[in-house]
């Protein structure tokens, strides 16, 4: 899955995370947790370089599952020249496992920015750099 220049958009980071998360029948891909576990993600295609992290969620908050799943999406956009959009707004039963202001806390850490309501990730030139040497 090496970078392969300015033909890189968001049909091939689909194409590859299809190699790495089955996508079910329902329109959300699943991904192994690293200890166990699964995690899901839904996407909405914005343009040919963009796109909108719809959902993102797993049964079982707090083990690492989001994390990981998350730092995939990220090393894919990366590869792939991809921007990453996402509205924060929490999921799941009440309580949440993560407030709003917690969300964007963790996207932050993932090079994610924004208001409490929307963040956007731009494709890290630097890590762009490094695959394609």
């Amino acid at each position: 899955m090496a970078a392969t220049g300015q033909g890189d958009s968001v049909d091939q980071f689909l194409a590859d995370l299809k190699i790495i998360a089955a996508p079910p029948d329902r329109g959300d891909y699943t991904f192994p947790g690293p200890n166990g576990g699964y995690g899901f993600a839904q996407f909405i295609v914005k343009s040919h370089d963009t796109l909108i992290v719809h959902r993102l969620w797993t049964l079982q908050p707090g083990q690492g599952v989001g994390s990981s799943m998350l730092q995939t999406l990220c090393d894919l956009a990366d590869r792939h020249a991809v921007t990453l959009r996402i509205k924060v707004v929490p999921i799941g039963r009440k309580p949440y496992p993560l407030t709003r202001e917690q969300l964007v806390a963790w996207y932050s850490r993932y090079g994610f920015e924004g208001t409490r309501r929307k963040m956007t990730r731009p494709p890290r030139v630097a890590q762009l750099a490094a695959l394609r040497a």
